[in-house]
């Protein structure tokens, strides 16, 4: 199926506009503070998959618990403005599981005691600023047992420091487990600040191109502004500097930063969620756009600017912050995990990172939310009225005929003809004797009279003439949107 994320197999289009398509947010968090450990928030990096082996979703999220007794003091060396003179918090990493990825339980564990109490989801305290766990992956092919969990991240918190190339600096640290719960070797530190600025998402398992773990780091820049970098490794310890992948343009605001990408593979395309940090110092929540790549080694901005996870109305747990922390295939369905807020991030342009600011009357809240999307439905174009869309000129190999992705309002309507070589209708696939046939998935398929397109050269139209390998689609389109086509296999 070739997605229409953007034009490379479209000739002609008239009386339609590219639109996204439509995630589904489900109306209240997935995930959220409900236990006497969570009595703050749920924090916004969390890690999420499903087990395949386990047939189970599982999520790592982090945990704020609040203590009144103890407040921390004014310009307290190592703590960020947003803490300072504030109550005490405890920090932990917590785990939550799920058999449909709608419903979660936070099991008890038995690991961590809280309270004088070990039932709980607790797997260990973290630091104030550690956030290693915010991606964790399930490695079924590394020889070494204790290896079969990997989580990676940015970590800056002084306790997980450990010396690199002469250096104590903070950076990337990874961490192993065996079973996901108990992490006894991490977090540890394998690349510097002295390399690269910062990193927020791994790539979900090995490239299926490469083969190689993939990295969307920060490369180093001073003063920091924050852009989408690339980086590697073959062993998840040694990994490449990051290059330049993706930044804004001269059409962006100069406030505009790229703080993360959350990006998945789906077949033929990698498919990623753009973090966009709007750095101003009045106003700096984080919306997010649709990017794409066919190589997985460069990312295009379908839509700049347009938010693909709108932002929550006023009131709701994603207000103002959406970052998307997982991509999740299930079924024909795409789970799109992200980290909601109600507060903005906080500006560091010219002024010293604040507390996040809430809107008049809102409480600032943290949670997990999740969007769902038909897969493959990601962008295309749209007709509001009449609406026509033309391929170039592709191979027609025989197969069930042209099928398109599409979704069509109730009084739309989606109809084809086919051309031939020369950009001529052939006789008997006229777009007036095209019947538009629903598959029940989002797709359509197309018969001309009795018969489907055929694909053998000595394959005859209803009124005579042959069928050839090279052809048009011409799609007609009233209120509809298609997002991808073929033609035969």
């Amino acid at each position: 199926m070739e997605l229409l994320f953007d034009d490379k197999w479209i000739d002609h289009t008239a009386g339609v506009r590219r639109a996204l398509g439509h995630p589904r947010k489900e109306a209240a968090p997935v995930l959220k503070a409900d236990q006497p450990w969570e009595t703050e928030n749920i924090h916004g990096y969390h890690a999420v998959f499903f087990d395949h082996e386990e047939k189970k979703f599982k999520m790592w999220y982090k945990a704020v618990a609040l203590s009144e007794t103890v407040v921390r003091p004014q310009q307290e060396v190592g703590v960020e403005s947003s803490e300072q003179g504030q109550p005490e918090r405890q920090h932990f990493l917590c785990y939550a599981e799920s058999v449909d990825g709608l419903s979660w339980i936070k099991p008890d564990l038995g690991i961590y005691e809280f309270q004088g109490s070990k039932q709980n989801n607790i797997l260990q305290t973290v630091g104030h600023a550690s956030v290693v766990f915010g991606n964790i992956q399930k490695d079924p092919y590394d020889p070494d047992p204790a290896k079969r969990y990997k989580a990676f991240e940015f970590e800056h918190n002084p306790t997980s420091r450990l010396p690199l190339r002469g250096t104590d600096s903070h950076g990337i640290c990874v961490a192993y487990s065996p079973d996901g719960l108990h992490w006894p070797t991490g977090p540890r530190l394998v690349m510097s600040t002295t390399e690269m600025t910062d990193a927020d998402m791994l790539f979900p398992g090995r490239d299926p191109h490469t083969g190689k773990w993939v990295a969307f780091m920060r490369p180093r820049l001073h003063p920091k502004r924050r852009f989408i970098g690339y980086a590697e490794s073959d062993d998840f310890e040694h990994w490449s500097y990051p290059r330049m992948l993706i930044t804004p343009d001269a059409n962006d605001s100069e406030y505009l930063e790229f703080y993360g990408l959350t990006a998945s593979y789906v077949e033929p395309f990698y498919v990623g969620i753009l973090w966009a940090f709007h750095n101003h110092p009045a106003y700096s929540p984080m919306t997010n756009e649709l990017v794409f790549s066919r190589d997985g080694q460069h990312y295009t901005r379908v839509m700049p600017g347009v938010q693909f996870l709108p932002l929550g109305g006023a009131g709701s747990f994603d207000s103002r912050i959406i970052t998307s922390k997982g991509i999740v295939h299930r079924g024909d369905e795409l789970f799109i995990y992200y980290n909601g807020a109600s507060h903005d991030h906080g500006s560091d342009r010219w002024q010293q990172m604040p507390p996040g600011r809430t809107a008049p009357g809102e409480v600032s809240t943290n949670a997990i939310g999740l969007a769902r999307l038909s897969k493959g439905m990601f962008c295309g174009y749209r007709a509001d009225f009449e609406g026509m869309v033309e391929t170039k000129y592709v191979t027609n190999y025989g197969g069930p005929g042209p099928l398109v992705l599409a979704q069509i309002d109730q009084d739309g309507d989606l109809k084809a003809e086919i051309l031939d070589h020369y950009g001529r209708v052939l006789p008997g696939w006229e777009r007036e004797k095209c019947r538009t046939i629903s598959n029940g998935d989002g797709t359509f398929s197309f018969s001309w009279g009795t018969q489907q397109l055929p694909g053998r050269l000595d394959d005859e139209s209803p009124e005579g003439g042959k069928i050839q390998r090279v052809i048009k689609l011409r799609l007609y389109l009233r209120r509809a949107q298609i997002f991808g086509f073929k033609v035969g296999e």
